[in-house]
Order: structure tokens, then sequence, then C-alpha cells
């Protein structure tokens, strides 16, 4: 008999939440294979604490042309107000090459990807509790050629229910209505989080690590210091209310 471990598909925590053992890099090649509109490669000083060095653009290009081979795919490149720098790119392997990258010029980096932009989510219901999530994940993969990336169990502490929803994160950025699991036509429901508003500007079109606005009220939506004396406006419907306001 083999003393061989079976690979594990990731990683398990109480059999509450599943993380794919997959590394960033393979994720995004995998996501090559799937649908979706770009990949954003956020590159930050290795020490939290520090920018990183706003350099010349010119030399910052040059830099790339020598440690990325299909720096052609880059399709945009900014510095961002948190002293990070964000590319755009459409090609996986690009997407890559910059994720593996660990100095920027003479510094030493970090990089890491927007998943937003390559996945999407969606509840499953009705999953026994005591179904492995490793388990649940293989089923989902096999049956229905998906890449699963992670899952989290909603269930209250000291639930005695017996089932419960299970949330789903999957590489692409389109899904199908139903997915199979145990020979059942599984329906889902789409996900749809509550929009992340920039603290910066208040737009809900980006995160605010990646703004590059000036800081404004969310009162009034004006540039100034001390107490807001302006009438309260909206920067995102114009109308007469604050920026954070649900109304």
């Amino acid at each position: 008999m083999s003393n061989v471990k079976p690979q594990t598909l990731g990683t398990v925590m109480n059999n509450i939440y599943f993380k794919s053992r997959k590394t960033p890099n393979e994720l995004v090649l995998r996501a090559g294979q799937k649908q979706y509109n770009e990949i954003n490669v956020i590159v930050s000083n290795a020490d939290k604490n520090k920018k990183l060095p706003h350099s010349n653009p010119f030399l910052v290009q040059a830099f790339i042309k020598q440690v990325v081979n299909r720096h052609d795919n880059i399709e945009n490149m900014k510095f961002t107000r948190q002293g990070k720098i964000l590319f755009t790119t459409k090609d996986p392997l690009c997407a890559v090459q910059l994720l593996s990258l660990t100095k920027f010029m003479e510094t030493d980096i970090s990089t890491d990807v927007i998943w937003e932009n390559i996945c999407s989510r969606f509840f499953i219901f009705d999953i026994p509790v005591n179904t492995p999530m490793e388990e649940l994940a293989k089923e989902i993969q096999e049956k229905n050629d998906m890449d699963v990336i992670e899952m989290r169990r909603f269930l209250k502490q000291n639930s005695v229910k017996d089932i419960s929803p299970v949330l789903i994160t999957v590489l692409g950025t389109t899904i199908p209505d139903e997915i199979k699991i145990w020979f059942i036509n599984q329906k889902i429901q789409h996900f749809i989080d509550r929009p992340r508003q920039c603290t910066k500007c208040y737009s809900l079109a980006h995160a605010s690590r990646i703004c590059d606005r000036t800081n404004v009220c969310f009162l009034c939506c004006e540039e100034h210091v001390g107490p807001c004396q302006g009438p309260e406006k909206c920067i995102i419907c114009k109308g007469p209310h604050n920026a954070k306001s649900t109304s």
C-alpha cells in the first residue's frame, strides 16, 4: 500500500472556510481559459510603511522591458497616491511575469492581483453542514469545469441547523444559473456585494488603494480644510445629500 498522501485541493478551517492551494500565478494562468475583461496587478513596496519611489516613467518603461518579455501586452500603468503601481493587461502570461517580480528598479516589492476583476461569487443553499468543504470544492470543480478559489459556509456559532448556505468564489466573470452537484441541478444565487466606496473621492468606481484623485469632503464633495460649511451634495448623483447616504 502506498504511503503517499493524496494531494489536497486547499486549506480548510473548521469546515467553515476553504481556500485553494493554487498560487496566484497558477490561478491567473487558469483565468486565461475563462471569460474576463482585464487583469490588474498591484505592485507595492515590500515595506508596507513605505511607498514606491516615483521614478521617471522612461526609466520605469526601460526596466519593465528588461524584466517582462511580454511588455507589449501591458495596456496601462499608473502610479497611485498610495505609492503603488497598477498595471493593466489582458494577457495572463504578462500578468504572471509582473506577479513574479521581487524587485522594482532597486526596491524590494510585493505583488498582488485585484481578484474582483477576474472572479465571480455566488451562493448555493441547503448544503449539509457535515459535508467536508474540500469534498464540496472537488465536486463543484469536477462536475462543472470550474476553478474554486475559496468558499465560506454561513453558519452561526453554536447553531443546531443541519444545512447552511455556502458562498463560493470561482475564476471567471460569467457563471451559469445552476451547477451540478451529487446528480442535483442546484440553483445558484449571484452574490452582489455592497458597493465599495473610495474613502478619498467617494466614487463607487474604484477602491481607495488605487485612487489617484484629491481628497474631498464627503458632506459637500468639495476640497476644504476644517469643518464643512457648505450644503450637502452627493458626488455620485449630485443630489442634496452626502456621499455616504444610503437614501
